[in-house]
């Protein structure tokens, strides 16, 4: 009975363990964010505050200074940094995040629309320049 209990105990800890999570920017918690579908729903064209989970779609090659998620409909949402003052790894696409930060539908200029286009090796069309975006400051990569 002991040779079993042992394993069973470290099962059940591993399953009830909270992720751990790598943190960038200002320090925020994993509590209560809201998933990409009800953002891109109550999200508008005036700033508002949000805490969004969603998972890392694209991450900026260059340095790292940008990222997007998106909603299970494919509609992307890009997230830039507060003041530009803290990047992400580059080689997180794919992995789980809470962002927490600024949050509005904009019209982008056409030379930062073409920037965007470049970082991301692609090329540039008009439709480029409308998304929804947040300024994050802080952001927390789900640990692997």
């Amino acid at each position: 009975m002991k040779n079993i209990a042992l394993p069973v105990l470290l099962l059940v800890i591993s399953c009830t363990s909270q992720p751990s999570y790598s943190s960038y920017g200002d320090e925020i918690t994993a509590e209560n964010p809201i998933s990409t579908n009800d953002f891109l729903t109550a999200v508008s064209d005036t700033e508002a505050s949000f805490k969004i989970e969603g998972v890392v779609e694209e991450v900026c090659q260059s340095k790292g200074c940008w990222l997007k998620i998106k909603n299970d409909q494919g509609q992307s949402i890009r997230v830039t940094f507060k003041d530009y003052g803290f990047f992400v790894p580059k080689d997180i696409a794919g992995r789980s995040i809470i962002l927490e930060g600024e949050a509005s539908a904009v019209t982008l200029e056409e030379d930062l629309a073409k920037h965007y286009a470049d970082d991301s090796g692609k090329d540039y069309d008009e439709s480029m320049r409308k998304e929804v975006s947040v300024v994050a400051s802080g952001v927390l990569v789900r640990d692997i």
